[in-house]
């Protein structure tokens, strides 16, 4: 198992270092580039490559792997695999091309915000109506402690508009959403592997591969930005992989929190998106309206943190949650070793989120 991780990650971070490169290139002579704004801290155009470099990265490595182990001899593929690999491939291709299809729609939709600034609302609407497509068109879909259906698809849906924007809304600085996706991908993917899981640890860990040489790139100060193609992207593949994800193990004696682990595991961005607009709301100001003032880097940089520091503090605690969530795959009282986890990780975000001096001095 130890190979297979490794082997996932570090493909897919060798070749995302070689393509974000020419990603970047791509996109400059095509005109995707953010342009200074005041509500942005770059000083200079910086293009958005880094959604192209994600997704070419994932199906260079993802798509190679499947038909390598597919259709290649057997002899062919390394001995730490296990003998039905085959059998658990075709098996689970269904599912793949429909996470496939999910992810070029969320593409698409981050693409289109790149190059027109779509306006909050036809935005919204158009990652409803994908998170729709994907849930009840594609049947990707979790129970979440009920039997229902329907109720089972409204929480998918939420789930997955949830964590898009949170993704989305934490590409706010240099670094931060990447190497938060890095750790949440791992974290993910080491809960999966110790229940003895293949499909989405090595999911999980080609996007965390991936995302690891764009972070080459974008670590402060970026030379290009993961871009909103980036981010629909990849917020949605955590997203439906947490969908398509086992939790519930009887034989090793799971409790029903289980299904909590992905919560726990993206609980930085969605802890920033709920402050951002709680922050907003008490300011009067639409909270769907982007700033350069409301997110937890930008809270950071005003109390004179380098520029680095947000980065690696964000990264910290996700994998402080990152170890709850493990947790929470064991049994009782096993398990309740995740709450002192979570309560760090709040109780960091509230601290680090602190007013700076002057905005104090001001109040």
């Amino acid at each position: 198992m130890i190979e297979f991780a490794l082997v996932a990650f570090a493909a897919a971070a060798v070749a995302s270092a070689g393509l974000t490169p020419l990603a970047r290139w791509a996109a400059r002579a095509a005109g995707f580039v953010a342009e200074p704004r005041p509500d942005r801290h770059h000083t200079r155009p910086v293009p958005y490559g880094g959604g192209i470099a994600v997704v070419d990265t994932l199906t260079l490595v993802v798509g190679g792997a499947w038909l390598l182990g597919l259709y290649a001899p057997a002899d062919w593929l390394p001995g730490w695999l296990p003998p039905e690999v085959r059998t658990h491939l075709e098996a689970r291709t269904p599912v793949l091309l429909r996470l496939a299809v999910g992810a070029v729609a969320f593409f698409l939709i981050g693409l289109l915000d790149d190059r027109y600034d779509l306006p909050a609302l036809p935005k919204f609407l158009l990652q409803l109506f994908a998170s729709a497509l994907v849930v009840v068109g594609f049947g990707l879909s979790a129970t979440v402690w009920t039997e229902s259906a329907w109720a089972g698809q409204a929480i998918s849906i939420l789930w997955l508009l949830a964590v898009v924007n949170a993704y989305n809304m934490f590409d706010h600085a240099d670094g931060m959403a990447a190497a938060v996706g890095v750790v949440a991908f791992g974290a993910l993917a080491v809960g999966q592997m110790m229940m003895g899981e293949w499909f989405v640890p090595g999911m999980a860990l080609a996007t965390a591969g991936a995302l690891g040489g764009f972070l080459i790139h974008n670590w402060p100060p970026a030379k290009l930005f993961l871009g909103d193609a980036g981010s629909h992207l990849v917020g949605y593949l955590f997203g439906a992989l947490a969908m398509v994800a086992r939790y519930y193990f009887p034989g090793r004696g799971t409790t029903p929190w289980v299904v909590l682990v992905p919560v726990l595991v993206f609980a930085v961005p969605l802890l920033d998106m709920v402050r951002v607009f709680g922050s907003r709301a008490i300011r009067a100001r639409n909270p769907f309206v982007g700033d350069a003032t409301s997110h937890l880097a930008h809270r950071m940089l005003a109390c004179g943190a380098h520029p680095a520091t947000p980065v690696l503090a964000a990264a910290g605690l996700t994998v402080v949650a990152g170890l709850g969530a493990t947790m929470l795959y064991m049994p009782l009282p096993l398990c309740t070793l995740s709450l002192p986890c979570a309560f760090v990780v709040l109780a960091a975000m509230v601290h680090l989120r602190r007013k700076p001096k002057r905005e104090e001095a001001d109040a």
